[in-house]
């Protein structure tokens, strides 16, 4: 096999006749058919069916049988749209009995991201510029509704990687996603076999302060080492590349002057004492994964060198954003740090966005976590970055999260709780409905069960479609999304008034619409009142500063039943759900709505509901 393959470079071109795309850590790969035969071949030329059924059934599935091209592309895990696990890729490979691979099926399926068409209908495109290359190939995935972008958890596993024309909206996006970095393609080239400068790959690895702790002159490996939380030396793996010829003599010189030769093990070591600073793609464990060495740090202190600059390396914040008292206890019990928060909404920025966007922003901040008093921010503060852009709503200027810095900082902040309206501040339309069922205590938690599943009955006899989420607290919170610019508030209300009252009605153990606590007894408050204009919900992913770290989660409706476990929603299990079975309220905002609700509120305006 003959790969076109990109050079490294250290700086994007800039202009009109180069397009950007996202560049992903998976195996790269040729998807073939002719004659009705499929192949999948590896770079080194190996046959990968047996290896990814998922992606030969979306091919057998979508695209005739007589169907003949040569798709290039990366297979992949995602991790988010624009991130790729390359380990578990790695270990899926490894897999060898049919049984073990559809397990692996069942569990994370992979996709195929092609972002070149070689041969299509018999038709050689390889002396065509890149561009009515990459046209064809988007003409061939709309022709057969396959996506055309990267969608994890989509049915079909073959799927587009498309380009963008502009550099700061490819960098935001890989910045957003925490990308391996950005490959930037000519678009009056041909393909080309080899290394070409027609497309260049911009890599944006970690970079970390770490020891050398030894020295393996049989492969002129050297060893990485940095201080764990209790001052022990932790190997964190090897470097062999990276310097210049004067730069390798120097640090073996040193090494070979301050060290020790092991006999046993034929190799230099040293105390930790040497500082350096490295890149890698991704960490297993404590071992980096192309290391190369970058530069010798000599004035920095050697305790620097520590498991916690590591973890702030990993967040991968933004230069605008600066991180502050990683350290500082959140809660007690469990022991959460605030580098465990930021860790957190770091992973999750991709998939809180869009549920953020446009909407002025309330947050709690607690600058003592859970040990010191917490109070409500509602205005922007004067000190604010010039990267938070804010909407002035009445009398306040409110925060809004446009972009993953905001969110970052107000993370630095300790926001911990963000708190939005339902609707836009541009618009004065309703976006969603949102029914907040409220139960007396958290051992009550299964009234909010049962009262959700009677109000998604209520929604389905309607045929409105719902979604569900847990609010982080004790109860759960259901949501009914409407169509831009379509509902007003007086809409809505007849909406909302109407269920509290048939359900309360109909279900009078179970629900009540009284205010006043202590009037409400053990039954589940459905907030009717709550879902007014300049009135807030906690948001989708936002922790909740209770006693317990909580994430106001959203739910698939399978979901809830009478296994459902209110404390399962932790920081960690919510970003393993979101890898492995995506985000419920994914599809909301494509869901219409406007035919049933138009229905509903003229049955309710004629009294027939």
């Amino acid at each position: 096999m003959r790969w076109m393959k990109p050079t490294r470079t250290k700086k994007l071109p800039k202009g009109a006749d180069w397009h950007y795309e996202l560049k992903y850590d998976g195996h790269r790969a040729l998807l073939s058919s002719k004659n009705g035969n499929i192949y999948l071949y590896s770079k080194g030329g190996h046959l990968l069916h047996e290896k990814f059924p998922e992606i030969f059934a979306t091919f057998e599935h979508y695209f005739p049988r007589n169907m003949t091209c040569e798709l290039d592309g990366e297979i992949v895990l995602f991790e988010n749209e624009g991130r790729a696990d390359f380990y578990a890729l790695q270990r899926r490979q490894r897999l060898r009995s049919r049984e073990s691979i559809q397990e692996a099926v069942k569990e994370r399926k992979a996709c195929f991201l092609a972002f070149d068409a070689l041969t299509l209908y018999e038709e050689n495109l390889r002396t065509l510029p890149w561009k009515k290359r990459k046209e064809s190939l988007t003409t061939l995935f709309q022709q057969y509704e396959l996506p055309l972008s990267p969608t994890p958890f989509a049915e079909p596993r073959i799927q587009l990687l498309p380009s963008e024309d502009n550099v700061e909206r490819i960098l935001k996006k890989n910045n957003m996603y925490r990308g391996e970095g950005i490959v930037a393609k000519r678009t009056n080239a041909p393909h080309e076999y080899g290394r070409t400068e027609n497309s260049l790959k911009w890599n944006t690895p970690f970079s970390l302060a770490c020891l050398v702790t030894g020295f393996d002159p049989s492969n002129d490996y050297f060893d990485l080492s940095i201080f764990d939380d209790k001052g022990n030396v932790l190997p964190i793996g090897k470097c062999a590349h990276g310097f210049s010829q004067d730069e390798k003599v120097a640090l073996v010189a040193m090494i070979k002057k301050n060290g020790n030769w092991d006999d046993k093990k034929q190799r230099y070591t040293i105390a930790p004492s040497i500082a350096v600073e490295v890149t890698y793609t991704t960490r297993k464990n404590s071992e980096l994964r192309e290391a190369r060495f970058s530069r010798f740090l000599f004035d920095l202190p050697r305790e620097e060198c520590n498991v916690q600059r590591l973890q702030v390396t990993e967040l991968r914040f933004p230069d605008t954003v600066s991180i502050t008292n990683p350290d500082k206890p959140l809660w007690e019990t469990p022991a959460v740090k605030k580098i465990d928060f930021l860790r957190y909404v770091r992973h999750i920025v991709p998939t809180v966005l869009p549920y953020l966007k446009y909407r002025p922003l309330t947050v709690i901040r607690y600058p003592h976590g859970m040990f010191g008093e917490a109070f409500f921010q509602k205005e922007c503060p004067e000190y604010a970055p010039e990267f938070v852009q804010t909407a002035a709503v009445e009398d306040k200027r409110y925060i809004l999260v446009q972009n993953t810095e905001t969110l970052l900082w107000l993370a630095n902040q300790l926001a911990i709780e963000w708190h939005i309206p339902f609707s836009r501040y541009n618009t004065d339309y309703v976006d969603e409905i949102v029914f907040d069922l409220d139960p007396p205590d958290a051992t009550y938690f299964d009234l909010a069960i049962e009262g959700s599943l009677l109000l998604k009955e209520l929604c389905d006899s309607f045929d409105l479609a719902s979604y569900v989420k847990f609010s982080g607290n004790k109860g759960l919170q259901v949501y009914i999304p409407l169509p831009e610019n379509t509902y007003t508030w007086s809409d809505t209300a007849l909406v909302t008034e109407t269920f509290g009252a048939f359900l309360t009605s109909r279900h009078p153990s179970l629900f009540t619409l009284e205010r006043m606590k202590k009037k409400r007894g053990k039954k589940l408050y459905i907030d009717v009142p709550q879902h007014r204009k300049g009135k807030t919900i906690i948001a989708p992913y936002s922790l909740r500063g209770n006693a317990t770290p909580l994430v106001a989660c959203p739910l698939y409706w399978e979901e809830v039943n009478d296994t459902l476990d209110r404390t399962m929603f932790t920081m960690e299990h919510v970003m393993e759900r979101l890898v492995y079975k995506g985000c419920p309220f994914a599809s909301m905002r494509a869901v219409d709505n406007k035919k049933e609700m138009d229905a509903l509120i003229e049955m309710i305006k004629e009294k027939k509901v």
